[in-house]
């Protein structure tokens, strides 16, 4: 958006009364929270798988199965 529109957009917004100036704000300020939230990691929540279907815990071979065994040239960055 170039500068002159902004300031276009920005006088338009001092002629609303002050109630609309506020939703205004209330509006840009929920948009960008939910922008922020977006960009933000997710992280697992303790618990939040407990009922899916399937096998209830994991087993040593689940561990065995996902470490990683790397090769000497993997090790030697070949």
């Amino acid at each position: 958006m170039a500068t002159s529109e902004y300031q276009l957009i920005a006088q338009q917004a001092l002629m609303l009364s002050p109630q609309d100036q506020l939703r205004l704000i209330q509006q840009l300020a929920e948009k960008l929270s939910r922008l922020q939230r977006q960009d933000q990691p997710r992280y697992l929540v303790y618990g939040e798988f407990r009922d899916t279907p399937g096998r209830e815990f994991a087993t040593e071979e689940d561990f065995k199965l996902a470490e990683w065994r790397p090769t000497e040239e993997e090790l030697n960055g070949e």
